[in-house]
């Protein structure tokens, strides 16, 4: 099968309109309604599966996905300031109004696609440790006991977890260093 590799790059002009669209989905963000945000991107993974996207698309739902279980997922407990971000992604991409109808046949989702890519390049370090922290709770909760002795699971989760915060912490730094300014969405 011969593929076709396209690419293209956002200018400063193009990120302004996602950052003034994600303004737009940050103050309709409301955290009285981040269950009903959350099922709603559910239903627009599921939406979009179902309508056989490109490999680009299929491949940000996964990344979506991991970043609505992060949203959810009370044993990582994620930093108030994320939550927030994460809440006005999910709350622009479940918006039925967006640049490219989603039923737009081979297109509708790209602008999604788009945005998602955006959100979790800005979120990478977050994500990268989710998927460290989800790795090191399958395995404890595969153990019998702890070598450790007396530490529970929960503990040693909260260790993993206190260990990966600072690990985010210090590669974001990292990254803020080495281009000068951090990349923010919002």
């Amino acid at each position: 099968m011969a593929e076709l590799k396209v690419s293209f790059t956002l200018g400063e002009r193009d990120l302004k309109h996602f950052r003034r669209v994600m303004a737009k989905a940050i103050d309709v963000a409301n955290p009285e309604k981040e269950k009903e945000v959350t099922a709603a991107a559910v239903a627009l993974i599921e939406k979009a599966r179902a309508a056989e996207p490109p490999d680009y698309v299929r491949e940000r739902l996964d990344r979506l996905e991991r970043i609505v279980a992060m949203s959810y997922d009370d044993e990582w407990k994620i930093p108030e300031v994320v939550r927030r971000r994460v809440m006005a992604a999910l709350s622009y991409l479940t918006e039925p109004d967006d640049i490219i109808p989603d039923t737009v046949p081979g297109l509708g989702f790209l602008d999604d696609a788009i945005m998602i890519e955006l959100v979790s390049h800005e979120l990478r370090h977050e994500l990268d440790g989710y998927v460290d922290f989800c790795e090191f709770r399958l395995r404890e909760d595969k153990r019998v006991y702890h070598p450790q002795g007396r530490i529970t699971r929960d503990r040693a989760l909260a260790k993993k977890r206190k260990d990966l915060r600072t690990r985010i912490g210090t590669r974001e730094k990292a990254a803020t260093e080495k281009t000068g300014k951090p990349f923010r969405l919002w």
